[in-house]
């Protein structure tokens, strides 16, 4: 029989269960499914498997999986549960992470916050990736709640809607006939946001693989972007969601940067039944 050792964490509710671990298995979407059961399984939004990375400059190279099985090239709030893990295991306050496509540089901030670099956000359809005949990263959309939206790139697909008011079951409504569309061929992240002031705004997201969550720390990342580009934000603003609340600092160079707390919920071991 084999066993596993994971962590369970979140980040502003947005949910983990993080495996240090080379097995195989991990990378069955089945298996995914598995885990990611809230009712028959440990339950998260995402799993996270980390391992060491061949890269002598990085700490550790991160796998994050969505819990239908499908991958997401990054998670902000699960990169801040590893901080805050992999800080007090390396003995360090600064950590370099490999993922499949980038390096992400992650800070201890001290008082229980954690800053993530989330890089330099991309706007052209190539790399977002988006199928726009006109090269246009703003959709318009005939639906009954989201009308004009925003794509970009920030280490995974995002789309922004400005509303008056927040409402979950619209955005679920709507993402989904979006997602029908077929504009996006890796899927997309999909943000409404009410803008409070020039420092507070307040969003919801509907994430690709999981449907509306708690939290998206890249979805914060993302709409505070598309309102500075709109200039209805300065260059840091609070995020809150249903989770809590995330800062985000967008620097001199356009590097965009999250700062928030992550939180352990439990350790475990998982067996492996029969190959199962």
């Amino acid at each position: 029989m084999k066993s596993l050792n994971f962590i369970k964490m979140h980040g502003l509710g947005n949910d983990f269960v993080i495996f240090n671990s080379t097995e195989k298995k991990l990378h069955d979407p089945k298996f995914i499914k598995k885990i990611s059961d809230r009712k028959t399984g440990i339950g998260c939004d995402l799993v996270v498997i980390t391992k060491n990375s061949d890269t002598e400059y990085c700490d550790i190279h991160a796998k994050f999986i969505n819990s239908d099985g499908t991958t997401a090239e990054v998670c902000g709030n699960a990169l801040r549960c590893l901080g805050k893990e992999f800080f007090k295991l390396k003995q360090k306050k600064h950590l370099v992470i490999e993922t499949d496509k980038r390096l992400i540089d992650i800070e201890d901030y001290g008082n229980g916050n954690i800053c993530v670099d989330m890089g330099k956000p991309k706007y052209d359809c190539n790399s977002i990736p988006l199928t726009s005949k006109n090269n246009n990263n703003t959709i318009s959309f005939d639906l009954e709640y989201l009308k004009i939206g925003y794509a970009l790139n920030v280490g995974n697909p995002h789309l922004v809607f400005f509303v008056e008011q927040l409402n979950k079951n619209l955005l679920e409504k709507n993402s989904q006939e979006i997602e029908n569309l077929e504009f996006f061929p890796e899927g997309v992240n999909i943000s409404i946001v009410k803008i409070i002031n020039k420092q507070l705004v307040k969003i919801m997201t509907h994430e690709r693989g999981v449907g509306v969550t708690q939290a998206c720390g890249s979805a914060a990342c993302a709409s505070v972007l598309i309102a500075k580009e709109k200039d209805h934000v300065t260059d840091k603003v609070c995020v809150e969601m249903t989770g809590g609340k995330l800062n985000i600092e967008i620097t001199s160079d356009n590097n965009v940067l999250m700062i928030g707390t992550a939180k352990k919920v439990f350790e475990g071991i998982m067996d492996i039944k029969n190959g199962k």
